[in-house]
């Protein structure tokens, strides 16, 4: 069967498409959607509804599918079961509160191809450990409950749902980026090297070493942090720029004013591996050289000094920036744009989409 040759109706319940504040799974699923109905797929997007509007939308309505908003599991299931149980393929993400009664629900009623997106497995898996009763996941019986199991995370950390809790068809489908969100620009450099992240104290050690400490020992150089939620007393060089807010529309701009893009993870996603994110690949598809902390699997996705430059304390850090001349990191940059739009972009995330639906309807 060839589903991609088919119009198909999808109903996906995630975490809000309109809003991408704090959520960076609307980006995720705008890109994914869009590439979809240029197959002319349709989609219904339900979402919760943010009573307290605690996330301001930054998009009054989708372009390329329907979303609705729900005030309550209670009305979810109520109001939308026809939709749910016509449709060819249900999808449900990771975060959504209720995850657990919504899953049973889909199971029971969805009629379609049924798949979970999970792009938080650390927190499932953390869940499912400890067998808590966290509202935004799955329990051991329902993460069973669906025909394929698909996240952001790949490696021996997906094949543990299989082997410890019984999880059938688990498949990666990672991050990706819209490269005409992100894409090489022919401006001046304004940073030896950059770093964009909100404020996380787990890896504050990491940017001390890697961004902060180069900067104060390169006083004639400049160097840039973009990101909310630092506290008011880090200590901050005189060279290095502080971007408390970035909009989303100027990330490629920041990425094009680097020499060099710094890219630190979070501990959850080191701890695992095989997690490429969305500022590793956007940054890759801006051309800009980058430097990373090493985590497993990243040689599945960028060779070290081929694609990316591995650092690990301040001085390889210098010894990128003022050691290795520009052309070397000029190609490296290249290699690393030319990787992502070969391999990560959002056409092609959804083509692979296709080709799971397709293995399952076969």
């Amino acid at each position: 069967m060839n589903l991609s040759e088919q119009t198909l109706d999808l109903v996906i319940i995630g975490r809000s498409i309109l809003s991408s504040h704090v959520n960076p799974t609307a980006q995720l699923y705008r890109g994914l959607i869009n590439e979809l109905s240029h197959y002319g797929h349709r989609t219904t997007y339900l979402e919760p509804l943010d009573r307290q509007a605690r996330a301001p939308r930054d998009m009054f309505k989708s372009p390329y599918c329907e979303v609705w908003s729900y005030e309550s599991i209670e009305v979810l299931l109520r109001e939308y079961l026809p939709a749910i149980a016509s449709a060819d393929l249900v999808m449900l993400g990771s975060g959504v509160p209720g995850a657990d009664r919504i899953a049973q629900w889909i199971a029971n009623e969805a009629r379609g191809i049924k798949l979970y997106y999970d792009t938080d497995l650390s927190r499932t898996l953390n869940s499912l450990d400890a067998n808590s009763t966290c509202p935004l996941c799955l329990s051991p019986a329902s993460v069973t409950a669906f025909n394929m199991y698909l996240s952001t995370t790949g490696g021996p950390a997906l094949q543990r749902l299989c082997a410890d809790y019984a999880v059938r068809n688990v498949r990666p489908l990672y991050e990706s980026i819209d490269p005409f969100a992100f894409y090489r620009m022919d401006i001046e450099k304004t940073y030896d090297l950059g770093f964009i992240g909100t404020y996380k104290a787990e890896r504050s050690t990491l940017l001390d070493d890697l961004l902060l400490k180069p900067a104060a020992m390169t006083p004639n150089r400049r160097f840039a942090l973009a990101g909310e939620g630092y506290p008011a007393d880090i200590v901050v060089p005189d060279n290095l720029t502080y971007l408390e807010h970035l909009p989303e529309t100027n990330r490629v701009d920041f990425y094009n004013r680097q020499s060099c893009t710094l890219i630190i993870g979070q501990s959850n996603r080191r701890r695992f591996g095989y997690t490429p994110t969305v500022q590793l690949l956007a940054a890759a598809a801006c051309g800009v050289p980058i430097l990373s902390d090493a985590w497993t699997g990243l040689d599945e996705f960028f060779e070290h000094n081929r694609d990316i430059f591995c650092v690990h304390d301040h001085h390889e850090v210098l010894d990128v920036l003022y050691g290795t001349d520009e052309a070397t990191k000029r190609k490296v940059g290249a290699n690393a744009r030319e990787r992502v739009l070969s391999t990560h972009t959002t056409a092609q995330r959804a083509r692979q989409l296709l080709a799971y639906w397709e293995e399952i309807a076969d």
